[in-house]
């Protein structure tokens, strides 16, 4: 059953005109019908399409696999990154989609850099150390007392952790909040005139606000069920199913019921409450970010300050809470700007990589960082 909105600038506009006996001045409101999942279409058709933000979650997937594999080569990885071929599944060497270009295209020109540097790390440092046993300045290999076996750089920094999450922040917001739910992709000025469409076509303002929904829920099985998301995929997605079954329950519906509002708004030409869905899609979305960047802190200051510590499942959430850590500076806050700037993140980043960075690391330092996030919760 759809949910019928009607514009609340328009009926402000009528109580007004009402008071006067200018009966020209009323105007009809404009009326949202708000679906009760995300579906939409034209003539009977589909008019969602977000099949490029699928291929690059697959991407980044397939690439999180090969940096856990042993020996692997830096300019394979590049390839795949950069140039989006490379991988084992044809259908993602066809796409035409690339990572390397979408990765912090919106933010300080340093973080692309810098992620690219994880990758050819990985391949090689630790991916050619995989026999040799992990110490403070050592790439190798660690097996904890619990069983878990973590491939490490010098610096105790799993890089297959510390580049998922780091796109979390780099890829999957930044192209959100800073590009495909701006005003330069869906504001008054882009095209949203669908008389002249035919089935199943869509307004290019529609299709930018399916692009920003396809990089959250572009590997969920049912975009219908997505309210409950199935968290499927190494990024964003994940996250959301977590915090919203225990930091904030009741936050994937939050996000999901302003995606279908705004797209209806979309549909209705309604600019206030398309811009309103818009911001607390935004501004929803970046508490997954905080929330998981103070909790990995928290725990692995825990894990650290354990009398038996088992390092190998303190070094493997450190690296999570790095990447959440470097995400922070793509969050968007209701002042329209990041909850941390670049050189704050810096500043975070710097203090983890200090020295022997994870090996050193002591309780109160991964703490004094989680105190600094969790206030902005």
């Amino acid at each position: 059953m759809k949910k019928v909105i009607l514009s609340l600038a328009v009926l402000s506009t009528l109580f007004v005109s009402c008071q006067d006996d200018k009966n020209e001045d009323i105007i009809a409101p404009i009326v949202v019908e708000v679906p009760d999942t995300y579906t939409f279409t034209r003539g009977g058709l589909s008019t969602v399409s977000y099949g490029g933000q699928t291929a690059r979650l697959e991407m980044a997937a397939s690439l999180m696999e090969q940096i856990d594999s042993e020996n692997v080569i830096a300019s394979d990885l590049l390839q795949m990154f950069n140039e989006g071929t490379g991988f084992s599944d044809e259908a993602l060497n066809t796409s035409k989609k690339k990572l390397g270009n979408k990765t912090a295209a919106y933010g300080d020109a340093s973080v692309n850099p810098k992620i690219v540097g994880f990758l050819t790390e990985y391949a090689e440092d630790v991916s050619t150390s995989f026999s040799t046993d992990a110490a403070a300045g050592v790439a190798g290999s660690h097996t904890g007392a619990g069983g878990r076996t973590v491939r490490i750089n010098g610096k105790g920094m799993e890089l297959n952790q510390v580049f998922a999450k780091s796109l979390i922040g780099a890829l999957v917001m930044d192209q959100v909040a800073y590009g495909y739910l701006s005003a330069n992709k869906i504001g008054d000025d882009v095209d949203n005139d669908a008389t002249a469409l035919g089935a199943g076509e869509y307004t290019t303002m529609e299709h930018h606000f399916d692009e920003g929904l396809g990089y959250v829920y572009g590997q969920e099985p049912d975009i219908t069920a997505a309210a409950s998301p199935a968290g499927k995929g190494v990024l964003f997605a994940k996250y959301l199913k977590k915090v919203n079954a225990s930091e904030e329950v009741g936050l994937a519906t939050e996000i999901y019921d302003a995606f279908k509002k705004g797209r209806a708004a979309i549909v209705a030409n309604d600019s206030e409450l398309r811009d309103a869905q818009a911001e607390i899609v935004k501004t929803k979305m970046s508490r997954v970010i905080l929330h998981k960047a103070a909790y990995y802190l928290r725990g692995a200051a825990e894990a650290k300050a354990a009398a038996d510590i088992d390092y190998a499942d303190y070094f493997h959430g450190l690296s999570e809470g790095y990447g959440f850590v470097l995400s922070l500076q793509f969050t968007y806050d209701q002042n329209g700007t990041s909850y941390f700037s670049h050189a704050e993140v810096n500043t975070m980043l710097s203090t983890l990589e200090a020295g022997n960075g994870f090996w050193d690391r002591t309780p109160a330092e991964l703490n004094e960082i989680a105190v600094q996030i969790e206030a902005k919760i």
